[in-house]
């Protein structure tokens, strides 16, 4: 869907991805979902969501999509477009990307020698994925399954309840783009809708951000690798 709303005309579309580019949005996020789910801090503003996505026109996914309540209250005006999916499917495709994230010993372990990004993306995924679903754990698969399906559902509930009928379009995948055009009041393209592979992409994208991730903790513990070095060289040196 970002890229269909980005094709229309409506981007920058906020994502996911940007947490990734832009590892400082986490902080912010971290306080609004602390604020939401745990009462920790003040619950945010018009502002702080203008700070925090002002620059874009559209958003999609985690973590926006966690957000749909505070949001409507933020911009009154603004539609939300409920994309339809068998619940079975979208949990199938969670536990092999987004998921893969929180369970990937890789990811783990740059935690603490990428402060700046992984430090900050994964804890602040952590914290929502367990906000929403209240388990996030590979040894307890059955019962993950069931309370993400449970969530699953009650995100929907709560955007259908919340936004006027007026201001909601329920969208299946594989409609095309008449139905989403005239909902937005905009021009249907010559070009074809897209279509993208989430889990190829998302799993190449894993691979990219990792490689980027270990490259930036080399960077960031260098300093202390060459110390110790040195030291033991030092050492060495006057035995």
């Amino acid at each position: 869907m970002k890229v269909a709303l980005e094709g229309l005309g409506y981007g920058p579309c906020y994502h996911m991805s940007d947490c990734i580019r832009n590892p400082l949005d986490c902080d912010m996020w971290t306080e609004a979902v602390n604020a939401k789910f745990l009462n920790k801090g003040r619950k945010y503003t018009r502002d702080d969501w203008d700070k925090l996505l002002g620059h874009c026109q559209s958003v999609a996914d985690i973590p926006p999509a966690a957000f749909i309540p505070e949001l409507h209250a933020a911009y009154p005006d603004a539609k939300v477009i409920i994309v339809q999916r068998d619940p079975n499917s979208w949990y199938t495709s969670c536990r092999a990307t987004v998921m893969q994230m929180s369970f990937n010993k890789q990811m783990k372990l740059l935690t603490f020698l990428d402060r700046f990004r992984a430090g900050r993306v994964l804890p602040m995924l952590n914290l929502i994925f367990i906000s929403l679903f209240g388990v996030l754990d590979s040894n307890r698969e059955a019962e993950m399954r069931e309370a993400w399906l449970d969530g699953y559902s009650r995100a929907y509930e709560e955007a259908r309840r919340i936004m006027p009928e007026e201001l909601r379009l329920e969208y299946k995948l594989g409609q095309g783009w008449e139905p989403l055009c005239k909902f937005l009041r905009t021009e249907v393209p010559e070009k074809p809708f897209p279509h993208v592979n989430d889990g190829a992409d998302f799993t190449a994208g894993i691979t990219v951000l990792l490689k980027a991730m270990w490259i930036s903790a080399a960077k960031a513990n260098l300093p202390y690798v060459v110390g110790v070095l040195a030291v033991t060289g030092a050492v060495l040196w006057y035995r």
